[in-house]
């Protein structure tokens, strides 16, 4: 008997053809993917962070409301059609096209501008400048000024202050008279005469005795040419309520000046006692104005201090 058996081989468990077939499709399946995948597939959304830290591309970002450029304003009219600007008198620059805008600056007689833009206002026509706004008024032209033929300008302030000399002389000659007392009160006039001394000056708040062109109407007075306490004892100190009245609010005797100057300088003094620094000739043509104007009367001294100004006098206009 035999103790020896032969040993039976192990069979191998043999792999069916449809498992290896779906492991194989599989894989190139994956292959493919991979190949023809749209890289905007792996981008991380925009605004994450990759694994590197740095931020995911953003290109073709529509821009935020932050980015866009201003909208005009609705009312940006334009109203000025020449590219450039001349100054013929002293004006405020402003910060924005209005007349309560902060003044940045000033433009002075003599300057001239481009005009980058202009846009229509409530009262005016703006122009932007590189100072910043300034309003389109009388004393801004849209073309080179012409100097004037010496000859014309000489004829011309030599017929004005011929004029100014012939109503002086036809003024009533006599020392002054208070025939009844003399009240202030007497002599009223409104707060709003003030934007009226402004409008008549192109929008300027200007002081023509010393040429200060202010930033609001909050730094000046409003000043009478004639003073009220002169005129009352030079005549209407015997006049009715009303012309006293009319006299008081009348834009011809009325301009801007600073406080100090009105209240400590010029006080209640005529043109002999004194007169400004600036613009002499225009306001001793003004006094005679206003004195034909009312019937006033003219002390002597006054009518040959205001004789000599006027002979010498180059201009009769403000300045």
């Amino acid at each position: 008997m035999s103790f020896w058996k032969p040993q039976k081989r192990r069979r191998r468990r043999k792999t069916s053809g449809g498992t290896t077939f779906l492991i194989l499709f599989l894989i190139a399946a994956g292959l493919v993917y991979g190949l023809i995948a749209p890289a905007e597939s792996t981008r991380a959304p925009a605004g994450s962070r990759s694994s590197a830290g740095r931020a995911a591309p953003t290109a073709n970002r529509a821009p935020s409301n932050a980015e866009m450029p201003a909208a005009r304003e609705s009312n940006a009219v334009p109203c000025y059609g020449q590219t450039h600007a001349w100054v013929t008198s002293a004006l405020n620059v402003r910060a924005n096209p209005s007349v309560d805008a902060k003044k940045v600056g000033a433009a002075q007689a003599g300057d001239v501008f481009e005009v980058r833009e202009s846009r229509k206002g409530a009262s005016y026509c703006w122009l932007k400048i590189d100072l910043g706004w300034m309003a389109e008024t009388a004393h801004v032209s849209a073309f080179k000024p012409q100097p004037a033929q010496p000859s014309a300008a000489e004829n011309v302030v030599s017929g004005a202050a011929q004029r100014a000399l012939a109503a002086l002389h036809a003024l009533v000659v006599a020392a002054e008279n208070r025939c009844s007392p003399y009240d202030s009160d007497d002599y009223p006039y409104p707060q709003s005469v003030e934007a009226q001394i402004v409008s008549g000056m192109g929008g300027r708040i200007y002081g023509p005795y010393s040429g200060t062109t202010f930033n609001s109407t909050r730094e000046t007075d409003i000043e009478h040419i004639v003073a009220k306490s002169e005129a009352h004892d030079s005549g209407l100190c015997g006049a009715t309520a009303q012309t006293r009245k009319s006299f008081a609010r009348d834009l011809l005797n009325l301009t801007l000046a600073a406080p100090s100057l009105n209240r400590h300088q010029k006080i209640g003094k005529d043109f002999a006692e004194w007169r400004p620094k600036l613009n002499e000739c225009w306001f001793a043509d003004r006094i005679i104005k206003v004195k034909a104007k009312y019937s006033l009367t003219i002390d002597s001294r006054e009518k040959a201090a205001l004789q000599r100004s006027l002979e010498a006098c180059p201009s009769l206009d403000m300045q």
